[in-house]
C-alpha cells in the first residue's frame, strides 16, 4: 500500500518529517537533538501552539503520556513498513539507559529506520507549512551542523 501524509495520525506525520531533519546522534550533543525531544516539541506547536506542552519542567525529558503516544505511533507505522521499530526487550547500548525513562523507545543514537523515505519527505513538508514548526526545526537543523562537522571530521558515517 502507498501512503500519503493525509493517511496518517498527525503524530505519526511530526516523527516522520523529525526523522526526515537530519539530526546528529543527540549523544554528541544534548538532549535537545534526541528524537522523542525534537518530536513532542513539533506535536505540541503543531497540536496546541506551544512547544512545552509534551515536555516535563526540565523543557528537556518528554512526558510519561507523550512517550506512550510516541511508541504506539512508532509501531503503527512498524506495522504499516514504513519505519523499523527499534528491537524490543533488548539492553540499551553503553551508557545509553536512562532510570528515568521506563524504556527508551527511541533511541538517540540509533532512530527507527525510515523505509519510506518518500512518504518521510512528504511529511517533512508537511511539518514546514506550519511557521512555528519551521522556525524550530530549521533552528535544530542549523545548530546539527554545529554537531555534525566535528563527527565527520573524526570520520563518522564515513
Amino acid at each position: 500500500m502507498v501512503y500519503e501524509p493525509r493517511d496518517l495520525q498527525p503524530l505519526e506525520v511530526a516523527l516522520l518529517g523529525v526523522l526526515c531533519v537530519g539530526l546528529p546522534p543527540s549523544r554528541s550533543s544534548d538532549d535537545t537533538f534526541r528524537i522523542d525531544h525534537v518530536t513532542a516539541v513539533v506535536a505540541g506547536l503543531q497540536q496546541e501552539g506551544r512547544g512545552n506542552v509534551y515536555l516535563l519542567a526540565d523543557g528537556v525529558s518528554i512526558a510519561a503520556e507523550f512517550r506512550l503516544a510516541l511508541r504506539a505511533a512508532i509501531q503503527s507505522l512498524a506495522d504499516k513498513s514504513i519505519l523499523t521499530s527499534p528491537a524490543a526487550d533488548m539492553p540499551a547500548a553503553p551508557g545509553g539507559y536512562d532510570p528515568a525513562l521506563l524504556v527508551d523507545v527511541v533511541n538517540p543514537d540509533e532512530h527507527p529506520i525510515l523505509i519510506d523515505s518518500y512518504l518521510g519527505q512528504a511529511c517533512m513538508e508537511v511539518l514546514f507549512k506550519s511557521p512555528a514548526v519551521y522556525t524550530y526545526l530549521m533552528d535544530r537543523y542549523a545548530k546539527s551542523g554545529e554537531v555534525w562537522r566535528p563527527l565527520r571530521e573524526a570520520g563518522y558515517a564515513t
